[in-house]
């Protein structure tokens, strides 16, 4: 019996080591292999913790292009901290293929994105948060998105967080561009996008510092606050806000939808007539214009545009935006049918200047030729259909 139970510990010895190769030379197919001529359940006491580890490392694969998704991703993870319980020593191996699987999960959660599962995606960062409380951009991510789908407990929990900590959003960006598409994709951090270029599914990584986040945190905050009907901390937390980062941009650039959101109207008319005033960049106005239409508040939106236009009238996407806002307010249940042809033809005044600007955008031609076909114009349409 006692020979029997050596030669099981040589052979596992000898199958550790094998694995052990496998690894240094990148070789995972081989590591699979070796791995499963392993029997678990007679793995000895001393090999434990290298055994739970390469486990974790059979379903994580390549670092630079985990094959793991979903619950075993997460699984991986929670096998690499047992297998470091056991006393799996190797610290970098540890944080090479947790990362890995960490950077997983988050391109996971873009993916679901992508397809339109927010839940999905919020419940993947809502796990990297947890599995790391001290990455505030995760946080961040995790209160942003919350925010979206309406999960406001969440979402306020993580605001809150933020904010006792200082956290104004200021930070480095990881990015890597996508070798198949040639599109940029942001990573967690550095390491995540340098394996990523490793993998050689991705080029060029780089570090950018990001602006401030700190207006649409307040905003946000304010929000939920005034919603469960406590308006005074909402203005509490604006104020003090303001007094902490008096030289915040994104803070300032908010202010104004903040005066309006708390009902402080005074405030609100001497901040747009500031903003007026003081800001000469039409960027400026198109971001404000583009986050009051993402709350549909169209005529505030419509207002900022104009302004925009107004610093810089042949800029497309904004003549195309301020046109798409008009659609939006004549769409409304309350507008009358008389105030939906003044907007649809203000609309329609601005998608003909998105042409002349940019004759091959489609979307605002079709759209053009539908308003032209609504009020009788057939002679401007059929000649927009045929191409003059």
């Amino acid at each position: 019996m006692g020979l029997a139970i050596s030669s099981i510990a040589f052979a596992q010895k000898k199958e550790i080591r094998k694995i052990e190769k496998a690894l240094e030379k990148g070789d995972y197919q081989e590591v699979s292999s070796v791995f499963s001529e392993i029997d678990e359940n007679e793995v000895e006491d001393k090999y434990q913790a290298d055994y739970t580890f390469y486990k974790a490392v059979t379903m994580i694969g390549n670092p630079g292009n985990p094959k793991a998704s979903g619950g075993e991703l997460t699984e991986s993870i929670s096998t690499i901290d047992r297998a470091k319980e056991l006393g799996y020593g190797n610290d970098e191996y540890i944080s090479i293929y947790k990362q890995a699987a960490k950077a997983a999960i988050f391109a996971e959660a873009q993916k679901l994105l992508k397809k339109g599962d927010q839940k999905g995606a919020l419940g993947n960062v809502v796990f990297l948060t947890k599995l790391n409380p001290e990455d505030q951009s995760m946080r961040l991510n995790a209160a942003d998105l919350a925010y979206r789908i309406g999960d406001f407990e969440v979402a306020k929990t993580n605001y809150e967080k933020l904010m006792s900590e200082d956290y104004t959003g200021i930070e480095k960006t990881f990015i890597a561009t996508n070798v198949d598409t040639n599109e940029e994709e942001v990573f967690p951090n550095k390491q995540a996008a340098d394996f990523a270029v490793i993998s050689q599914k991705f080029k060029d990584s780089k570090v950018e510092l990001s602006k401030s986040k700190l207006g649409t945190l307040v905003t946000n905050l304010a929000w939920m606050y005034k919603n469960d009907g406590e308006l005074e901390k909402a203005k509490t937390l604006f104020s003090d806000a303001q007094a902490k980062y008096p030289n915040d941009e994104s803070l300032k650039l908010a202010s104004a939808d903040i005066y309006l959101l708390l009902g402080m109207n005074d405030e609100y008319e001497k901040a747009i007539s500031k903003l007026n005033n003081n800001i000469t960049d039409p960027k400026v106005f198109e971001n404000l214009g583009i986050a009051a239409g993402e709350k549909e508040n169209w005529d505030q939106a419509i207002d900022y545009y104009k302004k925009s236009i107004e610093l810089n009238p042949d800029n497309y996407v904004v003549q195309n935006n301020i046109a798409v806002a008009y659609i939006q307010k004549g769409n409304l249940e309350e507008t009358t049918a008389a105030e939906q042809k003044d907007l649809y033809m203000s609309a329609a005044e601005h998608y003909e200047k998105v042409l002349e600007l940019k004759p091959d955008m489609d979307s605002a031609k079709q759209t053009l030729i539908s308003i032209y076909k609504s009020f009788k114009m057939d002679d401007k349409a059929a000649a927009l259909e045929a191409g003059n």
